[in-house]
């Protein structure tokens, strides 16, 4: 076989320790979301191709969780970790409903950082093309001393910066629904990682931040970039935004490795977010994000993030893990799959259509993005 059509090397970090978090029975955050991907990858044939390995994470060292994380911070989150409560513990983010004090938090967080780290080791050092952790992702709020958005070690902020630190430039893009607030944080004043955010605007969605004139700091000037879209966004008008913003940019700040967050809290479906996606418009999100992936000289990493309808997560990790390893899914779930009910295809229905007036208030907030975007990000990368 020709080496341009041979399957790209994909690893998959996970383990089943890593949905066994229980957040309690109001929480939106299910980490059983992630057995359920991981037995639809299985049941798909896709854990089994000759190009694909499976890889248990471990957890990450308190040295490696301080490259971001104050040594406060990550003594408290100890504390909170065996039940050691204390009303002090509300400074570093915990006993909201967003960041319940959970028993077991710290070495579940711990292991979602060290899944990314090894992913990161993995496409770095040639092991793999390309390679997924799960787990990660969703800790994108987490700031250097504070729990947030369910996020407690900012998992991509620690994996980027020993990146960073080996002299490699990273492109991070986020295609949550929610701004990575923590991850644009961690860089805002570095030169060396182009954060991108693609998301439903602040305006009306936590954490109400990732508007456009929010591009960096001191020499990170520039290298902070958002793409902030109207509430019930569809695909068409969300890959509009995507192709006109994301890939000329990465292109031009040339990183050694790109870094994907692949939150799917932007399907439709999903209970706590109000934008409009389909699988299949995530899917095509991740297939240009391959090709982005595809041109760096050290390969892609992917995580997962936010999502919190359990059939949507399923269905579009398995399909984005199927795109980073070459890997053509069948077109309906199979049916040795019974995790979760009522999945009969992979892609979606469309989502019942708008009213006229909406739909053209909605492409006339994107188009005024993009090029709120281009007039102000990109003259500093010598774009038109």
């Amino acid at each position: 076989m020709p080496a341009s059509l041979k399957k790209p090397r994909a690893v998959l970090v996970y383990s089943d320790e890593q949905s066994r978090l229980d957040m309690g029975p109001s929480h939106p955050l299910k980490p059983i979301r992630l057995r359920h991907a991981h037995d639809l990858m299985r049941a798909s044939g896709l854990l089994s191709a000759s190009n694909v390995r499976e890889v248990p994470p471990q957890p990450a060292s308190q040295q490696e969780i301080e490259r971001y994380h104050t040594r406060g911070y990550v003594e408290a989150v100890k504390a909170v970790s065996r039940g050691e409560w204390s009303m002090e513990m509300g400074r570093y983010g915990f006993g909201m409903a967003d960041n319940p004090p959970v028993p077991g938090i710290y070495e579940a967080a711990a292991l979602a950082a060290g899944g990314c780290i090894l992913a990161c080791e993995m496409v770095t050092s040639g092991q793999a093309d390309a390679a997924f952790a799960m787990a990660g992702g969703v800790h994108h709020h987490a700031m250097a001393s504070r729990a947030a958005g369910f996020g407690v070690f900012n998992d991509a902020v620690i994996a980027i910066k020993g990146i960073a630190d080996r002299g490699l430039r990273v492109a991070y893009v986020d295609i949550d629904c929610h701004h990575g607030d923590g991850v644009q944080a961690g860089f805002y004043d570095d030169p060396r990682v182009l954060t991108v955010s693609v998301h439903e605007s602040g305006q009306y969605l936590f954490p109400g931040t990732g508007f456009v004139n929010e591009t960096g700091h001191g020499s990170g000037e520039g290298y902070s970039v958002n793409v902030p879209l109207a509430p019930y966004t569809t695909d068409e008008l969300w890959l509009r935004a995507f192709d006109a913003i994301i890939p000329p940019l990465v292109r031009a700040f040339k990183p050694d490795l790109l870094f994907c967050q692949l939150g799917i809290d932007t399907h439709y479906k999903d209970p706590i977010t109000h934008m409009r996606l389909t699988t299949q418009g995530f899917a095509d999100a991740v297939r240009r994000l391959k090709l982005l992936g595809d041109k760096c000289p050290k390969g892609w990493v992917a995580v997962g993030g936010g999502g919190y309808d359990m059939g949507a997560v399923a269905r579009a990790w398995t399909m984005a893990f199927a795109v980073m390893a070459g890997f053509d899914l069948p077109e309906r779930v199979p049916p040795g799959f019974k995790a979760l009910n009522g999945l009969t295809t992979f892609a979606d229905e469309p989502p019942p259509a708008l009213d006229a007036d909406t739909e053209s208030q909605i492409n006339a907030h994107t188009d005024r993005v993009i090029a709120a975007v281009k007039e102000t990000v990109f003259p500093l990368f010598g774009l038109a």
